[in-house]
């Protein structure tokens, strides 16, 4: 977890570590929240951009992921919940020969603390399970965050 106040420098961190990982193929997905975008500041865009960065970067998770898809017709992106994440890592015979990595920057600017409670859960659930998936937050200190971490 980054964290730190307004202004100090919190999301060029966010975008040059995730265009380090870029370059060397381990970074996973990421999301940047912003409080005045209407598709930037819901906790319910997180998990699904999360999820099609994974898919797009490995192979594997986009084959489970697919299916899980075709198996259930009712299924969106916007419903796609933290169980079927969890769910589609799980059941993953293979993994990447490095870590992959998620990162959210501007947390707290993107929904409430009740659903910024869930989407950590879930990563931080996703992480422990999968000891090649890591997750970079980076927010203002806000109570809710500190709590899980």
């Amino acid at each position: 977890w980054v964290y730190g106040m307004p202004g100090i420098g919190k999301s060029a961190i966010a975008h040059s570590v995730c265009q380090q990982l870029y370059e060397i193929k381990q970074l996973g997905g990421s999301f940047f929240c912003r409080r005045d975008d209407p598709a930037r500041s819901e906790t319910n865009s997180v998990l699904p951009t999360l999820i099609y960065g994974l898919a797009s970067v490995f192979g594997p998770f986009r084959k489970q992921m697919a299916q899980a898809l075709r198996d259930d017709p009712q299924l969106t992106p916007q419903s796609a919940s933290g169980e079927l994440f969890l769910h589609t890592l799980q059941s993953l015979e293979a993994h990447p020969p490095r870590s992959l990595v998620l990162v959210i920057d501007a947390l707290d600017e993107c929904g409430e603390p009740g659903t910024r409670k869930r989407l950590l859960e879930h990563l931080l659930k996703a992480c422990r399970q999968q000891k090649w998936l890591k997750t970079i937050v980076i927010s203002r200190p806000e109570h809710d965050i500190q709590s899980i971490f």
